[in-house]
């Protein structure tokens, strides 16, 4: 057996013992618990000693930040090594290289597709809403963090990547291989309706960080061509960014609360209107892709009862994350808070119900949706926002 090495074994075990104490709470655990302080610095020596291939220190700190994140059993909070953080920043901001698609957690063992960006990779190569993602690039990726599952969806341009997916319609595992493209992610389309000159109809795809001026210059579209009434479309609308929901809600709420964020202590934080009230009815078309954000404004416009919620129930995530970065370009993100609609209501894990309820038409098992014709629950918005603007 090979010399023992106590230089690496000594210094992982300080900065794995430094990061528990570094808190108050985290010290009187340590404290409390000495049998797992001291099995934690018995597996570091033994891997770093005994393990049949040589470990890094690097591999075995992230591994350990990892773990931390894991150990927490939320599908929302990972922590991120610098190029999955890196990934995540590039779809907030708009753009990212890889195939096209917008998946969540349903829950802890299931990546579901919220749906494939129109005209992206992934849309032809045929993935459709509600596939499960099972395995990329043959890893299977049913206990991984979404995030980290994306990251490994996502990669260079002109590479491809093979997703094995399961089709609850035809109760079958399907593979695709899809070449990874350059991805601009289309966040608001705004027109006049086909059918009605009256009515505008305003989509979001996702409340990135251009979304709210995006939301801004179309709603002034709109006062220009004095429509009456506004369909706005959030059917498979994955969330995003807390103030771009905020922002957005209050061209169709009153002046007043929009939502409010509440911590692990009781603190709340309340975001209150920043534009300024449209005042013309609103119909808001939900499914249960509308998830995080769109459903801060979907719940807003419930509660505040200035339009009427079209569709299915949404996704129910109503917790908010936040992203710290760390050294290094690492990264964490972290659940921290939970968000509660205008009056009170805590929709995590259950959903916000339409006031219409319309199932949608189904095509090879995906909602048929994304432009007027032949799509029921746009028609039956339709008819709620003429029978209000009367």
């Amino acid at each position: 057996m090979a010399g023992r090495r106590s230089g690496p074994v000594l210094f992982i075990v300080l900065v794995l013992l430094s990061s528990l104490l570094l808190t108050g709470s985290l010290a009187m655990a340590a404290l409390g618990d000495t049998q797992n302080v001291g099995n934690m610095i018995k597996v570091v020596r033994l891997v770093t000693t005994e393990y049949l291939e040589p470990v890094s220190v690097n591999d075995l700190v992230n591994g350990a930040m990892k773990g931390m994140v894991a150990a927490l059993k939320d599908p929302y909070s990972v922590y991120m090594e610098p190029k999955e953080y890196k990934h995540l920043t590039e779809q907030i901001e708009g753009a990212f290289t890889g195939i096209g698609v917008y998946i969540n957690k349903k829950d802890t063992n299931q990546m579901v597709v919220v749906s494939p960006i129109k005209g992206g990779p992934a849309e032809r190569a045929g993935l459709k809403s509600g596939d499960v993602i099972v395995k990329v690039n043959g890893e299977d990726v049913a206990d991984m963090d979404v995030d980290v599952a994306v990251s490994k969806i996502k990669g260079p341009e002109g590479t491809e990547v093979n997703l094995t997916v399961f089709r609850e319609a035809s109760k079958s595992l399907l593979e695709f291989k899809i070449n990874r493209e350059k991805v601009n992610i289309p966040v608001v389309t705004a027109e006049v309706a086909k059918k009605d000159s009256h009515v505008g109809v305003l989509r979001i795809s996702q409340f990135n960080m251009a979304a709210s001026s995006e939301v801004d210059r179309a709603i002034q579209g709109f006062k220009d061509k004095k429509v009456k009434g506004i369909i706005m479309d959030l059917r498979d609308n994955p969330g995003g960014e807390l103030r771009a929901a905020v922002n957005i809600a209050s061209h169709f709420v009153p002046q007043g609360l929009v939502v409010s964020v509440v911590d692990r202590q009781g603190r709340s934080e309340t975001y209150e209107t920043t534009r300024e009230y449209l005042n013309i009815p609103v119909v808001v078309l939900i499914n249960g892709g509308s998830a995080s954000a769109s459903e801060i404004v979907a719940g807003a416009v419930k509660d505040s009862g200035t339009g009427a919620l079209v569709g299915t129930k949404t996704f129910g995530k109503g917790v908010v994350q936040s992203l710290i970065e760390l050294g290094g370009g690492a990264g964490v993100k972290l659940t921290t808070a939970k968000y509660l609609t205008p009056k009170g209501n805590d929709i995590h894990k259950i959903g916000i119900e339409p006031d219409v309820k319309v199932e949608p038409e189904k095509t090879n098992g995906a909602s048929a949706h994304g432009g007027e014709e032949a799509d029921v629950q746009f028609d039956k918005g339709l008819e709620t926002l003429r029978t209000m603007m009367k």
